[in-house]
């Protein structure tokens, strides 16, 4: 009953870039396979809360939640499934590189 919050990148990168994702995800996914694991996308954040600043700064965020994803079988099917479903929700609004 209760949420946690994973970044599957491991630690803020590059603003505005995806990192490779750590297969952690995948070790909670395969003990708990019928919990989903609920991708979300978070452009703008780099902007909002840069690395290292302690004070948002005044700028918009978009979130985008994704379809849920259980343990398929195999790692490799989880780490895909998760890295196609952020990919497409970034590619669903179009978003610019922030420069």
């Amino acid at each position: 009953g209760e949420i946690l919050i994973l970044y599957p990148e491991g630690t803020r990168g590059t603003p505005e870039r995806l990192g490779r994702f750590k297969t952690g995800i995948a070790h909670l996914a395969k003990r708990h396979p019928d919990v989903p694991v609920v991708p979300v996308f978070l452009h703008g954040v780099g902007k909002c809360l840069p690395k290292g600043k302690a004070v948002p700064v005044p700028f918009l965020c978009d979130v985008l939640v994704g379809n849920g994803v259980t343990w398929p079988g195999s790692r490799t099917e989880l780490m895909c499934g998760l890295e196609g479903e952020i990919a497409g929700l970034s590619a669903e609004r179009g978003f610019p590189a922030w420069a």
